[in-house]
């Protein structure tokens, strides 16, 4: 349990990058991400903000 709402966050960062983040061998333009919304899918690079705006899309957020 965190002991503020910022803590939280930063907890929920990190186990956003620990169980979900992957490192790659990949050519990432600076302030890009990487995702793909399935184990089959194609990867996109997009903007973390897009990132959010698909995710939200697809998962009816």
């Amino acid at each position: 349990m965190a002991p503020s709402r910022d803590a939280a966050w930063d907890q929920y960062a990190e186990h956003l990058v620990g169980e979900h983040a992957r490192t790659v061998d990949a050519d990432i333009p600076e302030g890009m991400v990487q995702v793909r919304f399935g184990t089959d899918e194609e990867w996109v690079t997009t903007t973390p903000e897009e990132a959010h705006r698909l995710h939200d899309d697809i998962h009816g957020e």
